[in-house]
Formats: C-alpha cells, structure tokens, sequence
C-alpha cells in the first residue's frame, strides 16, 4: 500500500533583502612612512547600512605610487606585514600581497543588531628587509565586500 502525503501553504510571503555597506573614511585613510622594524595603523569603520544580516570581506589592491615601478610596489607587497582585526577578532595575519577576501568564507558576520564596528589594520615592516624597500611608495585601495 502506498502512502501518500500532502501540505498547502496559505498565504505565504517571499521578500527581498538589501545588502549594504559603508566605510568610513571613505578615502585617505593611511598616509604613513613606515621603517624597517617600524609599525604603522589605521582604523576603517565597517556599517551594516542594509535591511539584513551580512557578513563582509576585505581585500587590499595595491599599486605602485608616485616615481615607484611596479617591481618595486610588488618587493614591498611581498615584504610589508599586514594584520586585520575587528573587536579583537583576527580577521587576517601575512603579507599586504595576500590580502584577498578574508577572512575566509563565510566572511566577517555584521548582523543589524551590531550595526557597525571598527576594523583595525596593523602595517610592519621587518628589520631585516634593511634598505632593499627604501623609497618606495605604494598606494593602497581597501574594498570591503558585503554579501548575505
């Protein structure tokens, strides 16, 4: 004998969600000369500014700046340490060249109740790179990504 067995749905709703986010400042966040052995910061406020849950993921896109070829940008990239921290929440430790959508997947949670919270980049050159990084200027874009 078979069995067979079935519901009806009165009534139900489909709605969408917006998925939002802004930073602030939104532009010269970091304009720092950082020395061998030395160590520079920034804080970045990350807003929930949609109508659900999120959760975001930051990348840093680099270039080389002012007189610098792009070889150079790319021997600092490779030698500048970089750690990401929300609330005490590591977000992301290593090298400015792998700053690419971290943390990892899921991303960093900013539910609506918490609305907004301070992200905190930690820059540090180390002592042994000595003069090979001197003088080179590299600009820096921080995108934060938001999805649901």
């Amino acid at each position: 004998m078979a069995f067979t067995y079935s519901a009806g749905s009165i009534g139900g709703t489909l709605q969408t969600g917006s998925v939002s986010i802004e930073v602030s400042p939104s532009s010269g966040v970091l304009a720092e000369t950082i020395m061998p052995g030395g160590l520079v910061s920034t804080v970045i406020n990350v807003s929930n500014t949609g109508d659900v849950d999120e959760f975001y993921f930051v990348t840093a896109d680099w270039k080389a700046s002012g007189t610098t070829s792009e070889s150079l940008a790319a021997l600092l990239a490779y030698n500048l340490n970089v750690s990401v921290e929300a609330n005490t929440t590591n977000l992301y430790t290593g090298k400015l060249k792998d700053l690419i959508d971290r943390p990892d997947s899921p991303g960093r949670e900013l539910p609506l109740a918490t609305g907004a919270e301070d992200v905190t980049f930690q820059f540090s050159l180390p002592s042994a790179v000595g003069n090979a990084v001197q003088d080179i200027d590299l600009a820096i874009d921080f995108i934060f990504v938001a999805t649901s």
